[in-house]
């Protein structure tokens, strides 16, 4: 415990140098820039203080977290592969609820038979959640077996219905638009929920399945790569891996079945089974080998509103689970739970978002109402020109740990081709998903009930 302290505490003091670096070069920059374009106009001081407030409103906890994590991230991928895994096969149980998923139901099942694991040792089972479209008679023919809903139930009680049914040691539950990676992604899974005796639940790499090179495609991808292969990775190898994916999760049956039914009120059934899990007195964990791919959003609309409901339902588990956070008896589960998801997660996200509006509020009450809200004395176009100019240049660090990432886990000249785009996530979309929690926490405040 004493050695992992000392690593955060090494990492935070590298970051919050870096972002020390970054605002006084901002600082400098910023008053060039101002010397260039307005001439004298301003005074340094007001430059100086303006860009303080920009900074430190919108950028620099973004900066400062993604470094540490990024320190973490390179620390322990090079251990990668140094702990040799126990090699068993258990039953598996493989768990697909699938309402109307014809298209995708084939893949995902040839994936299946794909994997180095013993196949007489994996039971498959599709719930076909009242489907209209064939699914449950395409995926017969693989001799699969089929659960028939004759109405749709939805997804929390076709996991039941399937988890319930299942034979295996280890019930793995998965999306019907998604598939393994490669070849191994089974087997590894496997070995990693049996890594230490207290592992319950565990969890992979999710990555979004590329198929138009559309702008939000290539946005979740950036968004999953620092969500998996960087965050949970990260959470995995210290200990407190807080939320394992619905999309792709293994646990161990005698823990997922003795549960009385899966949890049905709250929006993250993924992430209250999680904390569950950590009451029952066991672990989480990850491993970064065994891959699953699953479609992106095409829609801007669908997507804001997934996103809403991650964020809501992250709340809800919260509040649902309240005596868990800073409590010593879950050691640093309940640490980080209030850490990492409270703090960063959602308070930072509020803090970034009020720092983006706060601009054109100043500007309004200064030079059209004649109320001064800061010491601040600018003129308003040099506020924009500030504004424009650090809002671009604060996560040029951010750009270059997303594009290194990328580099180690895909390919240096795919990361060269995205520093578009991963430049872009920093400035619109990593806006949007801090504008969908303070979206999702007002929303959870104020009483709304949110649905699918």
């Amino acid at each position: 415990m004493r050695r992992k302290v000392l690593s955060y505490i090494s990492a935070f003091i590298i970051s919050a140098y870096v972002v020390y670096l970054e605002y006084s070069f901002l600082q400098w920059a910023s008053w060039r820039a101002v010397l260039i374009i307005f001439g004298g106009v301003v005074d340094r001081y007001s430059v100086y203080s303006f860009v303080r407030y920009l900074f430190y409103l919108t950028g620099a906890f973004i900066i400062l977290v993604y470094t540490a994590y990024f320190i973490f991230y390179l620390y322990y991928r090079s251990n990668e592969g140094r702990i040799k895994l126990p090699r068993f096969y258990p039953r598996v149980s493989i768990v697909v609820p699938a309402h109307n998923e014809a298209l995708n139901i084939e893949r995902l099942i040839e994936s299946i038979e794909y994997q180095d694991y013993p196949h007489d040792l994996v039971e498959v089972i599709i719930v076909d959640d009242g489907s209209e479209d064939g699914t449950g008679e395409i995926a017969s023919r693989y001799g699969v077996r089929i659960i028939r809903h004759e109405k749709n139930l939805g997804k929390a009680q076709s996991l039941e219905d399937g988890i319930k049914s299942a034979k295996g040691e280890v019930v793995i539950t998965m999306d019907a638009d998604s598939y393994f990676g490669n070849g191994y992604s089974l087997r590894r899974i496997v070995e990693n929920l049996y890594e230490r005796p207290m592992i319950g639940i565990s969890t992979g790499v999710i990555r979004i399945e590329r198929r138009f090179g559309s702008l939000i495609e290539k946005f979740q991808e950036i968004e999953f790569l620092h969500s998996f292969e960087i965050g949970r990775r990260i959470q995995g190898y210290l200990g407190w891996l807080l939320v394992v994916p619905g999309a792709f999760s293994a646990f161990k049956a005698y823990f997922i079945k003795s549960l009385p039914a899966l949890p049905k009120d709250t929006l993250a059934e993924d992430f209250d089974l999680t904390v569950i899990s950590f009451r029952a007195g066991l672990d989480s964990n990850f491993e970064p080998s065994a891959v699953v791919y699953t479609e992106p959003e095409e829609s801007w609309r669908r997507l804001y509103r997934q996103r809403i409901r991650w964020y809501y339902g992250g709340l809800q588990v919260m509040r649902k689970h309240h005596d868990l956070i800073l409590n010593p008896k879950y050691g640093e589960k309940g640490i980080f739970m209030f850490l990492h998801l409270i703090v960063l997660e959602y308070v930072l996200a509020v803090i970034q978002i009020i720092g983006i509006i706060l601009l054109p509020i100043i500007v309004l009450f200064r030079y059209f109402l004649g109320i001064s809200i800061t010491d601040i004395n600018l003129p308003p176009d040099v506020m924009v020109f500030l504004f424009l100019f650090v809002f671009f240049v604060q996560y040029i660090p951010g750009v270059f740990i997303s594009g290194t990432a990328m580099a180690i886990e895909r390919d240096p000249k795919d990361a060269l081709r995205n520093l578009p785009a991963i430049f872009l996530y920093y400035v619109f979309y990593n806006s949007l998903l801090s504008l969908a929690k303070l979206d999702a926490t007002l929303r959870f405040l104020r009483g709304v009930v949110q649905g699918w």
